[in-house]
């Protein structure tokens, strides 16, 4: 064998290790895209469980004030006494709160409801009494069924899910509207 076939040999090694080194380096990056898109996407589902979860809540909670008027009266009328009792402070200078847990409140007749998702570690709801503007109370005068006005109750229901690991957080409230017919003078 001569000297020239031994460079030969020599820089054919080389060339080919460059390749097989360019070859295992783009494998190696395919595979970290694969790591993060997968990692996205379980990110993106764990925010969707929570999100779930909290518009559940208000779902569940709503259809159950829907479908029982009792329960939505005793709701609505806790929070308006809860609202009112928070505009007076007590000997101590303290303002009660004026929010408060339906589930914890009324224990009896509503039921927390359970998600069984992993990643879901506290669900608060809160309903707290809207106040009607002065000079709204009877602006259905005259409409059908409203005889001399109806009055009305406003309430936001709030809910928070928290994950289990403390940095995935979602917040959801809705507004509901009881009107309540008044006395016909027609």
């Amino acid at each position: 064998m001569n000297i020239s076939q031994m460079q030969q040999r020599g820089s054919a090694l080389i060339v080919s290790l460059v390749i097989l080194t360019a070859i295992t380096l783009g494998a190696m990056v395919a595979m970290q895209r694969s790591t993060v898109q997968i990692r996205m996407v379980s990110n993106l589902q764990h925010q969707q469980e929570i999100s779930n979860a909290a518009l559940g809540t208000l779902n569940y909670l709503f259809s159950q004030m829907l479908n029982n008027g009792v329960l939505q009266k005793n709701v609505l009328i806790e929070a308006e006494a809860r609202y009112k009792a928070s505009l007076v402070e007590d000997a101590n200078g303290v303002k009660p709160a004026a929010t408060f847990d339906p589930f914890a409140e009324f224990q009896g007749a509503l039921s927390r409801p359970d998600f069984k998702a992993k990643s879901i570690s506290r669900n608060n709801t809160t309903i707290q009494n809207l106040p009607v503007p002065d000079g709204s109370h009877f602006y259905l005068k005259g409409k059908g069924g409203c005889g001399s006005g109806c009055s009305v109750m406003h309430a936001a229901i709030n809910t928070t899910v928290t994950a289990k690991n403390g940095m995935t957080r979602n917040e959801q409230e809705i507004g509901v509207r009881r009107i309540i017919p008044g006395i016909s003078n027609q």
